[in-house]
């Protein structure tokens, strides 16, 4: 069994995950909870492929920086 979050919009459905794309599988669409446009608009967002890979941006690691700088330190 496998669960994937998604979005049901305007008769469609926009799927949050990976799914296998080579086979066939039974599924159940269960309509959870309706969203607001606010919620909807912070969740397309996060949901994009690249809208956190400022995380694992090297130039963007700051903290990192720093504690490189004061290792050893108190």
């Amino acid at each position: 069994m496998l669960s994937v979050n998604g979005i049901f919009e305007a008769g469609k459905i926009k799927l949050f995950g990976d799914v296998p794309k080579e086979k066939r599988f039974k599924v159940i669409v269960t309509f959870v909870e309706e969203i607001d446009e606010e919620t909807f608009a912070v969740r397309e967002f996060s949901a994009q492929s690249k809208g956190f890979d400022f995380w694992i941006a090297q130039e963007e690691d700051l903290y990192q920086d720093y504690l490189d700088a004061n290792k050893g330190k108190p």
